[in-house]
């Protein structure tokens, strides 16, 4: 028996297949955006089906779905109104994959996608699980999908704010409690829209992450863009805020940025505007965030560890506040808290609903976010097919290789085993430097990733190294890049290129049983150089999903000038430019 989620979603839809092994899940996620190499994209998950058709195709399916915001039935209805989607899905072998054809598919709510996917990947046995984004199901296709339980939550004693459950409502913000694989909606925050005055297909609301996404839309020209937002809130001085959705529309919208690429951007009269607008978003996301977190967490006094997920899950400068802060004893963000996990949070609910399955918790040296397709993983033979215009080198050992290059100062691609499932790379479909050499931030801004100049990048490091050089206690994971510590003091001005204007890196963690290659790499750079610690940024340029394919990585690496690229047992060089490390 095979289990099956889809996530049908306004944005980063997908596939995932879970197998029980008899030993836990095997679990395969196939996202839309890098099949279709099309950033977030919310196309019917047909791609994604097609990636993973060798291990479905005539085996029996359980079959879940959800989709955001509008209900899978309304979303494919329209669809089907401006392309023949049913009849497609029929003369394609696909019509088992839609309820139109097989009313046996099973309906998940949003954020109870959220929650399942981030029950299945949890390091711990007890503890509460906050979904929080900017909408989720509507009240309507809650109500018909929820349990009694999930119901009677609406009317719980812990009071979350936001409006009455009702018809136009939609989910913002879902608390669960979680013991040994056993999940319970304790409440939920609903929230409702209204029209946006200047964006047509926008909407205003007093959800805190709706707030966060018109920000983007004015500071950026693109409500995707909340992680810009973050990254630019340092440089600004909040602004004074009555309302979110009355703020919204107090703004001057001819000053927004309507522009679609980095030079328009930077060369913006508004630039003071922008920083500002920005920290008033990251301000009130925190004010909100953590008022919410400290009353679940005096309603639950004896729950000392915390789950968050959701795409406000991402925001990695209030999650390193929120650690410092100890409202928690720990708190775990998994590797896919935005809508890349609802196929794998669908799957789960069916699996686990299927009689005899056992839960049991993904403990913290066992953690990884590498559910991509097993096809994604490189061979020998498609190397060298692939790459056989270039040179192509076989060394005994490729981390130390490519550790002796990055001693060199080498920016260099690493591209191994599957793919990460989740927004960002995590060592193995990411580019890699020595944080030690100075101009390196504006060096891959500029020439590589193309991204705006005040943008941070975020490091990796040896789990058993990190509090050597970040303000974090021995031990502390992050192994999904999900928190912003402080740098220390003494290292700040030699990791200045991964160090944030406000003081902060976002690091990843990195323990020999998540990952042991780069755990293997990270290791021998660090005996080569004393520094146990790289720049690690996601293997794309600006604007682009991250590559997926060996030959997504051969278009990368003949597009960029970086020096090498490590791919499977190999090292990559232009020919013509080799050097001997």
């Amino acid at each position: 028996m095979l289990f099956m989620g889809l996530g049908k979603t306004l944005y980063n839809s997908s596939a995932c297949l879970i197998e029980d092994t008899g030993e836990g899940a095997d679990i395969e996620i196939a996202l839309t955006e890098r099949l279709l190499r099309k950033k977030a994209s919310g196309a019917w998950p047909e791609k994604a089906l097609r990636e993973l058709e060798d291990r479905w195709n005539g085996r029996s399916l359980r079959l879940a779905e959800n989709r955001d915001v509008l209900s899978v039935a309304e979303h494919e209805a329209a669809l089907d109104r401006t392309f023949p989607l049913f009849e497609h899905l029929k003369n394609s072998g696909l019509a088992p994959f839609t309820r139109r054809f097989n009313s046996e598919i099973m309906t998940a709510t949003h954020h109870l996608c959220h929650a399942m996917a981030a029950m299945l990947t949890s390091p711990f046995e007890r503890c509460l699980i906050v979904v929080q984004d900017g909408a989720g199901s509507s009240f309507e296709d809650w109500l018909e999908a929820a349990n009694p339980e999930e119901i009677s939550a609406v009317h719980s004693k812990l009071d979350l704010g936001g409006e009455t459950p009702a018809p136009g409502t939609h989910e913002e913000c879902s608390v669960y409690f979680m013991e040994q694989g056993q999940l319970t909606c304790v409440a939920k925050r609903w929230r409702k829209f209204e029209p946006h005055p200047r964006r047509p297909k926008s909407a205003l609301s007093e959800s805190v992450g709706i707030f966060y996404e018109n920000c983007s839309e004015y500071v950026f020209n693109s409500s995707r863009s909340s992680g810009k937002v973050m990254g630019l809130a340092p440089f600004g001085t909040p602004l004074k805020l009555n309302g979110r959705a009355e703020f919204i529309r107090s703004l001057d919208w001819a000053r927004s940025f309507q522009g679609k690429n980095k030079r328009e951007w930077q060369e913006s009269p508004n630039q003071k505007l922008f920083a500002d607008i920005a920290a008033t978003a990251q301000q009130e996301f925190e004010k909100d965030y953590f008022l919410l977190l400290e009353e679940i967490r005096s309603a639950y006094p004896d729950v000392e560890h915390l789950i968050l997920t959701g795409g406000c899950a991402l925001n990695c400068t209030s999650n390193g506040k929120l650690v410092s802060q100890g409202v928690f004893r720990e708190v775990h963000v998994p590797p896919f808290p935005g809508d890349e996990c609802i196929s794998l949070g669908a799957a789960a609910l069916a699996y686990f609903r299927e009689p005899g399955t056992t839960w049991k918790s993904m403990t913290h040296d066992r953690q990884h976010g590498y559910f991509g397709p097993k096809s994604s993983t490189p061979s020998p033979n498609e190397i060298e097919s692939v790459f056989s215009e270039f040179e192509i080198i076989h060394p005994e050992s490729i981390t130390e290789y490519t550790a002796k290059e990055l001693a060199l100062g080498a920016v260099v691609g690493w591209f191994q085993g599957r793919s990460e499932s989740g927004p960002r790379a995590l060592g193995n479909r990411s580019i890699l430097a020595d944080p030690r050499v100075h101009g390196l931030k504006n060096t891959l801004n500029a020439k590589i990733k193309f991204r705006e100049d005040f943008r941070p990048y975020g490091s990796s490091c040896l789990h058993e190294k990190a509090h050597e050089y970040f303000e974090v206690e021995s031990g502390f994971n992050n192994p999904y890049m999900s928190f912003a510590v402080r740098t220390r003091t003494k290292f700040r001005e030699l990791l200045a290129e991964v160090t944030h204007i406000d003081g902060t890196s976002r690091i990843q963690t990195v323990r020999h049983g998540q990952n042991p290659l780069f755990h293997e790499l990270l290791r021998a750079f660090g005996s080569q150089t004393g520094m146990y610690c790289l720049l690690n940024t996601s293997m794309n340029v600006m604007g682009e999903p991250i590559v997926e394919s060996v030959e997504d990585a051969r278009r990368f690496f003949s597009a960029t000038p970086i020096d090498g690229l490590a791919i499977g047992g190999y090292f990559i060089r232009r020919k013509g430019l080799s050097r001997t490390p």
